[in-house]
């Protein structure tokens, strides 16, 4: 799992708002977040081994009153930017009829870490 992407979770679960990964069994009343990686966004590979890729993964905050959403998003943007630096985007913003609930989507980039070679082998 990439670092930055550890990172970006540990520093929603800090925030006012529950946070899972992926999805709810059963969604929180209020205001909340939902982060995931969503696919390999490029790698790179050196004598037939992949040796290193990217992630593009998204965050994803839900909430009932448009007078929050000022809130919501400069919480998820601070945090992102922390994380990220400049490596993300904001997506959609969305009312869902079928919820009720206001739906702002984050893109974002993060890269594996580069595997620490054995200090034994090749010696």
């Amino acid at each position: 799992m990439p670092k930055e992407y550890e990172a970006l979770v540990a520093a929603l679960k800090l925030t006012d708002y529950p946070c899972a990964e992926y999805g709810w069994k059963t969604r929180p009343e209020g205001s909340y977040f939902v982060a995931g990686l969503d696919f390999e966004a490029g790698s790179l590979a050196g004598d037939g081994v992949k040796t290193d890729r990217s992630w593009s993964g998204s965050l994803d905050a839900f909430f009932h009153l448009l007078e929050e959403r000022d809130n919501v998003i400069e919480t998820a943007e601070e945090i992102l930017e922390e994380v990220f630096g400049s490596s993300w985007t904001m997506n959609s913003m969305q009312y869902e009829t079928e919820t009720g609930l206001f739906h702002a989507e984050w893109t974002f980039e993060c890269m594996d870490e580069p595997e620490e070679e054995d200090p034994g082998e090749g010696s």
